[in-house]
């Protein structure tokens, strides 16, 4: 898995900000039937006081699969923060069994922290299956992250009437 700020040629190109690219190889391995894996350690960002996220997209290539097992039909992913685990993307299918959604723009906009708050992922498997047994799949997110709270974005009015020290 990995988290990263995105270049200012992509930036400017859709205006997305970061990046987060998570496979199959990312899965924790055991984990039992029926277990959701949750992840909201590093690489995932902590979202800090002042932070904005604006906007999220999620693209799917290739789906999510067990290939010994046609009977897996459902992976659902999820990605919130410590205040709601599905707060950016609710329960999207990602499963090529499950009639996977391959380009997902959910409606949730313009998030603001007042308060620190960890990033978070979850994968939610069928009954009775385990997302260990996954053998194929990734996905990458991207974010429109401002940092209101930077020193470098606070500026001067410097409006009519107002004296800029020139």
């Amino acid at each position: 898995m990995k988290f990263s700020s995105r270049t200012v040629e992509e930036i400017a190109a859709d205006g997305f900000t970061h990046r987060l690219e998570f496979s199959v190889s990312d899965i924790t391995a055991g984990l039992a039937n029926n277990a959701t894996m949750f992840v909201n350690t590093s690489p995932l960002p902590v979202l800090k006081a002042g932070m904005v996220v604006k906007r999220t997209a999620v693209y799917l290539n290739p789906a999510f699969s067990d290939a010994s097992d046609a009977a897996f039909n459902s992976t659902t992913l999820s990605i919130g923060d410590a205040g709601s685990a599905t707060r950016f993307i609710n329960a999207v299918q990602i499963n090529i069994n499950g009639t996977e959604v391959i380009t997902s723009f959910p409606g949730t906009e313009n998030t603001i922290y007042t308060a620190n708050s960890q990033m978070s992922i979850t994968l939610t498997p069928l009954t009775g299956k385990s997302c260990s047994d996954l053998d194929l799949g990734a996905f990458y997110a991207l974010f429109a992250i401002e940092n209101f709270a930077d020193p470098a974005k606070k500026q001067a009015f410097g409006g009519p009437g107002t004296d800029t020290g020139r």
